[in-house]
């Protein structure tokens, strides 16, 4: 049921009678809780808001974007800590803790130039609570009222559920507030519930992790080596990424994209996108096709054998997977986006997911699956070793995922952990088996970040946990990389060819920002190497020229990434954008883009999706969300041939020119 909380008031409401007008020019103003700041800005403003506090304390606020969408920045005596910066108008709204007394600066500047008003206020500034129910409810205070999708929170402590709460709304059509018994979407963390679904049919002798996949589904074509369930559970196979080719396919991620073409999909693929065991490369596709596995060894659907296989033996009666999109879910929560004039819309979940998502369940059953790591009823101790054992690649390296697990350390302990997304639910699950203590949590808001998990984990078990790392220790890791070769980093760089990522140098401290998502603040842990704070298991490793440049890096998340620095193109005329003009069909994907000059703008059609705006990079290279990066080739007399597209997972997908010879 759910627990009676403290209540915090939200203090919008009482502020208005405490306006102050912010010019566009506006020197630092101080802030408090006891007023409402408006303000109105020009293409190149920046507007700051000052407040001292004392150490250890929560802030949590709002800009309400009137009619200018901005960016929130944080910076804190030692520079930048957080940055905000949702897709869409209506609340940005922005939480941090305090880690020193001194002087807080929230930053809002425009996006992209834009021009307009905005207001400003305060709803928290009190100590960061001690009681770790206390501190969940700080946690979760931007998505605990009437008008947002909420969040669940499961904690199993020793081997009980000591804690379960739910917060915000689970039907904004029909004002339902979320509830704790609610069904979620978890998204990937599906993962872990396939692999033991393939664990038990081999445990019954049906078949062997170790099959060729092709043994179960013949129609798979054969690449020439043979490509393992194994391989699929531990995203080493090579197929495409089914839901990182949607942009190509002119699907979005809401389209209804029937199951059985992801074996098509396969089918038209010319080559593997790397042998076997010798990339990591996290793989939807995959999963989709270990649940097909299991429907042709079991005979049954993929949905009833889990119920009887998997949930029911565990007692997670409330647990079901879904069979097809729109379908009715009762008591769960749904999922919501934010649209860009503010507030949100209902979304569809992902079509075709069964097996590597499409999960619906209850913090209740998700205590009974994480229990399930200790006692090891189902499945016994060999199927719990072979989920949260770590695939090691041809190459020696380990890739930090098990079989539909990811395991790693956290504070001197053992987790682990999956976090899992659809179109806009959000999940986190953490399980440290030495604490016999876990951690979830679920929302139906896309802008929930999922990382807060491990926060939580702090909070409830901190007292079997490692001391945090001393600020000391930081000073001297922090040391060992020159401001020189920081500046050197800066700049915007390009993560598997699709994915850009903006680094910028300021007071001696890096902040990076993925395209779509928050900023991080990058701390070095050597001369070349930095970590992402807030992103676990993360770091990039800068390959350094002897001049002391640097124009590669290395993504080290789950394996390894190639990240290359994007020199903007030369400012790009009309006339030399007519040169990319004409149709490109993919015989892979069957699909044609038509690239038409309109203006000063080359735009992409094609027939399912709006026009696309391409932006210029490198010198023949442009990206066009969501289609991926594009890469032109050219014959030997300069005529463009055709482009080359990556979409992170998805990569070398070849679109040919009509009517010029190709390669």
């Amino acid at each position: 049921m759910v627990r009676c909380r403290s209540s915090y008031l939200l203090l919008t409401a009482a502020l208005v009678g405490v306006t102050v007008q912010a010019s566009a020019a506006q020197e630092a103003r101080p802030l408090s809780e006891d007023q409402m700041l408006t303000g109105t800005l020009s293409a190149d403003s920046e507007h700051d808001f000052t407040l001292q506090l004392e150490d250890d304390q929560f802030v949590y606020g709002m800009v309400d974007q009137l009619t200018v969408d901005v960016i929130v920045t944080i910076r804190g005596p030692q520079g930048p800590i957080a940055r905000f910066d949702s897709p869409s108008r209506g609340e940005e709204r922005f939480t941090f803790d305090s880690d020193e007394a001194g002087e807080y600066t929230i930053r809002v500047i425009p996006f992209e130039d834009e021009e307009g008003d905005y207001t400003i206020a305060l709803n928290r500034i009190e100590d960061v609570a001690d009681d770790p129910e206390d501190r969940a409810d700080q946690l979760m205070a931007a998505y605990d009222d009437d008008e947002t999708p909420g969040v669940v929170v499961g904690v199993v402590k020793n081997g009980e559920l000591v804690f379960q709460e739910a917060y915000g709304m689970a039907n904004l059509t029909w004002g339902i507030e979320f509830d704790d018994e609610m069904r979620s979407n978890v998204g990937s963390v599906t993962k872990q519930f396939t692999a033991m679904g393939l664990l038990l049919l081999e445990e019954d002798g049906e078949l062997s992790l170790d099959d060729d996949v092709r043994t179960h589904i013949p129609e798979l074509p054969d690449f020439g080596t043979p490509v393992t369930l194994r391989n699929l559970l531990n995203h080493v196979g090579g197929y495409r990424e089914l839901y990182n080719s949607f942009g190509m396919l002119g699907y979005n991620g809401e389209d209804a994209f029937p199951r059985e073409k992801v074996i098509e999909l396969v089918q038209r693929q010319p080559d593997l996108q790397a042998p076997p065991n010798t990339e990591f490369n996290y793989n939807n596709t995959g999963y989709i096709l270990a649940a097909m596995t299991i429907e042709r060894v079991s005979g049954m659907s993929f949905q009833d054998y889990m119920r009887e296989r998997v949930f029911e033996p565990l007692g997670m009666d409330e647990t079901l997977v879904t069979s097809h999109q729109g379908q009715i879910i009762p008591n769960s929560a749904m999922g919501y986006v934010p649209v860009d004039e503010g507030g949100y819309r209902q979304a569809r979940d992902l079509p075709a997911a069964a097996g590597a998502g499409g999960i619906y369940t209850t913090v209740e059953d998700m205590s009974r699956w994480m229990l399930n790591y200790r006692d090891q009823t189902l499945g016994g101790p060999e199927a719990i070793e072979a989920i949260t054992t770590q695939a090691v690649l041809e190459s020696g390296d380990s890739t930090g995922y098990g079989l539909g697990m990811g395991i790693t350390e956290h504070r001197g302990r053992t987790l682990w952990t999956h976090t899992g997304g659809d179109v806009a639910h959000r999940t986190y699950f953490g399980w440290y088996p030495e604490l016999e203590s876990g951690v979830f949590v679920s929302s139906g808001n896309a802008g929930f970040s999922p990382g807060v998990g491990r926060t939580l984990a702090e909070a409830f078990f901190e007292d079997e946990m490692d001391p945090e790392e001393t600020e000391a220790e930081e000073e001297s890791t922090d040391a060992e990389m020159s401001d020189a070769r920081k500046q050197a980093i800066a700049g915007l760089w390009r993560i598997n060819g699709s994915l850009d990522l903006e680094i910028e140098f300021e007071d001696g401290t890096l902040l990076a920002t993925p395209q779509g998502q928050p900023a991080r603040t990058l701390v070095p842990t050597s001369d070349s190497t930095l970590s992402l704070t807030g992103v676990p298991d993360a770091s990039i490793t800068f390959h350094f020229e002897e001049d002391g440049s640097t124009e590669r890096a290395t993504l080290n998340q789950n394996g390894e990434s190639p990240i290359a620095r994007v020199d903007p193109a030369d400012e790009l005329t009309p006339e030399m954008l007519a040169a990319y003009e004409g149709r490109y069909w993919s015989e892979e994907m069957q699909v044609a883009f038509e690239l038409v000059v309109e203006g000063e703008e080359l735009l992409a059609h094609s027939l399912r999706l709006p026009a696309i705006t391409l932006e210029a990079g490198a010198p023949d290279q442009f990206s066009a969300s969501p289609v991926g990066t594009l890469m032109f080739e050219r014959s030997g007399n300069g005529r463009v041939t055709g482009f080359m597209v990556d979409n992170d997972r998805t990569k070398g997908v070849w679109f040919e020119r009509e009517g010029v010879p190709g390669r």
